[in-house]
């Protein structure tokens, strides 16, 4: 890999001027210079090539803690710039899907600068409604201009569910019952969404943001109690607050279960696209999140079945019901091992504790005392051992209590 400064320094203006483009006006105050960033280009890429020189900074942004704002409007500043060129020399036509995907995707991440910058709420949200904006119109147009294209698609799908929390869910309350229904948003981010081969980090990172929309519906109107610290077993006894049917987001949180269905079929069929080897991190992040939908999918069944176990009741109809709830839930947290399995890292114990603690919920499940019931407890405690001498001692509590 070789280190270059990239070409943003072609732009001969005061550093003070502003200028204006289809992202609105961004001081060049911000915006920097040639001299001032530096990327890794791999070897066997034409280090001159003005979008090679884009793609090496946009993933160097995506890259890192994404906590510079002046890197991201050096983007959007080197694209105007691009645009601007091609445009004289009537080539725009010629810019690649790659090259406005860039673009909209440093568009769309400057709103979450911009939602901490301005105190005026309703500034604010127009300032970051005309970002998104931007950044779906930029897809528009690169479809125009490229056809159609799986990777702008992509992009499209990454700009809606982003736009949903950050622009719209974030200035509702309970009794909020605006004309706005954001689950047709949901929907249609879904439609433009594909395992794009073109970009699978980006393909995780849209079912990622996507996770974190499904967990925003699941436990909204509690978001004081969560961000005053529940702990994690507190946080899972959170019931859910009724809305209205008329609140924007009663209708996301009616088709929950639908969504979380379908954003594990996207991580399963993102998961048959990676090699392990090529894209190690990758992959164990894409099976990790997998198990563990598997596990938040066998919570219902698996009370259900600790709720029949230890009832008085013996009729018939609850007996049946038992043994459908442990079934169900049984083949769910198996599922939930086989991914869990398979994201273990050989130098990383809480992925080896991890796989142990859904062994232990296989063992509840198991009928009491029976040999599958030890096998699995065993499994576990052979798996807590290993990440607690690993960790001195950080899993003393829970092998103490399974071996009680």
């Amino acid at each position: 890999m070789a280190k270059r400064p990239l070409g943003l320094g072609k732009q001969k203006q005061n550093k003070k001027t502003k200028v204006e483009s289809s992202s609105g006006e961004v001081s060049r105050e911000s915006t920097p210079v040639a001299s001032q960033i530096e990327v890794e280009l791999a070897d066997d890429v034409d280090a001159d090539d003005e979008l090679v020189q884009l793609k090496g900074l946009w993933q160097t942004y995506f890259d890192s803690d994404r906590d510079s704002e002046y890197v991201l409007n050096g983007i959007v500043h080197e694209c105007d710039r691009l645009l601007r060129e091609a445009d004289k020399e009537g080539k725009i036509k010629e810019l690649s899907d790659v090259f406005h995907a860039i673009y909209a995707l440093a568009l769309s991440e400057l709103t979450i600068f911009k939602a901490g910058e301005e105190e005026d709420e309703k500034k604010k949200k127009e300032e970051i409604a005309q970002f998104f904006d931007n950044a779906l119109e930029r897809c528009s147009l690169g479809e125009s201009d490229c056809g159609k294209s799986d990777l702008l698609d992509l992009v499209k799908a990454k700009v809606i569910i982003q736009r949903v929390p950050l622009e719209h869910m974030s200035a509702l309350t309970v009794s909020s019952k605006s004309g706005l229904n954001l689950n047709t948003l949901v929907e249609d981010a879904k439609k433009h969404f594909k395992v794009s081969t073109k970009d699978l980090s980006l393909v995780y990172e849209v079912l990622e943001m996507f996770d974190d929309l499904l967990d925003i519906t699941e436990n909204f109107g509690h978001e004081e109690q969560i961000a005053e610290g529940l702990d994690s077993d507190d946080e899972e006894d959170l019931e859910p607050i009724q809305l209205d049917k008329k609140h924007p987001v009663y209708e996301m949180q009616q088709n929950l279960a639908s969504n979380y269905k379908w954003l594990k079929e996207q991580l399963i069929a993102l998961l048959g696209q990676l090699n392990k080897k090529d894209h190690a991190k990758l992959y164990h992040l894409t099976a990790k999140k997998i198990g563990e939908l598997y596990l938040k999918d066998a919570e219902e069944p698996t009370n259900v079945y600790l709720s029949l176990a230890y009832d008085d009741d013996e009729s018939k109809q609850s007996s049946k019901d038992c043994k459908e709830s442990q079934a169900s839930a049984l083949k769910l947290v198996q599922n939930a091992i086989d991914y869990l399995d398979k994201a273990q890292i050989e130098d990383e114990p809480e992925t080896w504790a991890q796989v142990a603690e859904a062994y232990i919920d296989l063992g509840n499940l198991h009928d009491n005392e029976s040999s599958e019931q030890e096998k699995a407890y065993q499994t576990a405690e052979t798996l807590l051992t290993k990440a607690n001498t690993a960790t001195h001692g950080k899993y003393d509590d829970i092998l103490e209590n399974l071996k009680q």
